[in-house]
């Protein structure tokens, strides 16, 4: 970066205050709002509002929480054994025009104003974004107990921020925003396409008697590979687990977080299913459905349906709605789950062969403009996170970052 100097982080903000996770129902003296809590971060960042929760806040102090274009939540409590605190999303215009009320941040994040005259927002922004992902914000976590804390102030007083003139502070924003931008917008083609299929679904569906799930379809419980054997792991077949199920874009399982070997599905529980397989969680979060894309095995917490009489495109809605009933039926008091006796209770429509054929070929058409959009946007996903650096670092000229968006977009 030409004439960059470095500044202060506390120096760069206008305001910032601690969230409020307020009450949960409507009391005398406390007004609603939507709380953004750090675990609806990735939802809000493409756009997608519809889990944020609606809490009830004092009156007296919610004018001080309430968000404004381009502020910054920075998440200050929670992480993981793998991921640090200190996540970040901007919130812009648009997202504050898609909530119907007032949005504020609950008590485990915190709002950044960024005072425009010292600095660009957005440019704050992504430079949170590439420590997050350089690692650093290790260094400002602490856990003395169970929940892990981001130490704000210490991060504020003690981080350098490099800023390049402002024109170059706005054209980088710019570059990494409109990527942003068309991620976000290819996953709300996506969403719109799966709301379409679903009704397309139903309407079919409920002209049609119903029969125990049992009897249509046969599920599969999946397994672990022993984890002292390190042969069974790394290799080259994705294992999904609940958690990567759950964390599926529009119910689409294209990733895992951890592979295993050939020889581990020749070992264990854990064998390879076919693409077009649809996954259940039965454990933990409950009811979560998924499709594959790709040939992978699943953990024990899932349970699989392989296409077969029923197709693929028919087999995830037809799953993906006995999920709903099967939620009212889960077995268990502290951690709800599903097992084999469940599906002889939920009942699923008995299709004739030609419904089914005809209505996979509805189906199977959206599916695919789905994957197609997710698949573009995992690569502009990509192409950001490799952009992210080289700007940030000066290693990159604007331009040329320019020229590379242009061509991807």
């Amino acid at each position: 970066m030409s004439e960059t100097k470095t500044t202060v982080f506390r120096d760069l903000l206008a305001a910032t205050k601690d969230g409020d996770w307020g009450k949960g129902e409507s009391r005398q003296g406390h007004v609603p709002a939507y709380v953004i809590r750090g675990t609806d971060f990735a939802e809000v960042r493409r756009g997608c509002i519809a889990g944020v929760p609606i809490r009830y806040l004092a009156e007296k102090t919610v004018h001080r929480r309430l968000l404004r274009a381009d502020d910054i939540l920075i998440e200050t409590a929670g992480g993981s054994r793998d991921r640090p605190t200190g996540r970040t999303v901007l919130i812009s215009q648009e997202i504050l025009d898609a909530f119907p009320g007032d949005v504020t941040c609950a008590s485990f994040a915190r709002f950044l104003r960024v005072d425009p005259v010292a600095a660009s927002p957005r440019y704050v922004y992504w430079y949170l974004q590439y420590l997050y992902a350089r690692g650093d914000m290790w260094t400002h976590q602490v856990q003395h107990t169970g929940v892990a804390r981001f130490q704000f102030t210490r991060f504020a007083g003690t981080e350098e921020v490099p800023l390049p003139v402002r024109a170059e502070q706005d054209a980088i924003a710019a570059v990494l925003g409109a990527l942003d931008d068309k991620i976000a917008v290819n996953e709300r083609i996506a969403t719109t396409a799966d709301s379409m299929c679903d009704l397309i679904f139903q309407s079919r569906a409920q002209q049609h008697a119903s029969v125990p799930m049992s009897r249509l379809l046969h599920p599969i419980l999946g397994g672990t590979p022993d984890r002292k054997n390190e042969s069974y792991w790394g290799g080259s077949v994705p294992w999904a687990s609940a958690k990567d199920v759950v964390n599926a874009t529009v119910g689409v399982l294209a990733s895992t977080e951890e592979h295993i070997t050939e020889t581990a599905t020749q070992n264990s529980r854990a064998k390879t299913l076919r693409p077009g397989s649809v996954v259940l969680t039965a454990r933990g979060t409950v009811g979560a459905v998924a499709r594959m894309v790709m040939p992978a095995a699943i953990n024990q917490s899932c349970y699989a349906f392989e296409p077969g009489r029923m197709p693929a495109a028919v087999l995830f809605h037809m799953v993906r709605s006995a999920a709903k009933s099967m939620l009212g039926m889960a077995h268990g008091t502290v951690f709800s789950t599903v097992n084999m006796k469940t599906f002889d209770h939920v009942e699923i429509p008995n299709l004739p062969a030609d419904v089914l054929n005809t209505l996979n070929g509805e189906l199977a058409s959206l599916h695919q403009l789905i994957v197609s959009h997710l698949q573009e946007s995992r690569q502009l996903a990509t192409l950001r996170d490799t952009l992210l650096p080289q700007l940030m670092s000066g290693r990159l000229r604007v331009k040329d970052a320019e020229k590379i968006a242009e061509e991807a977009t």
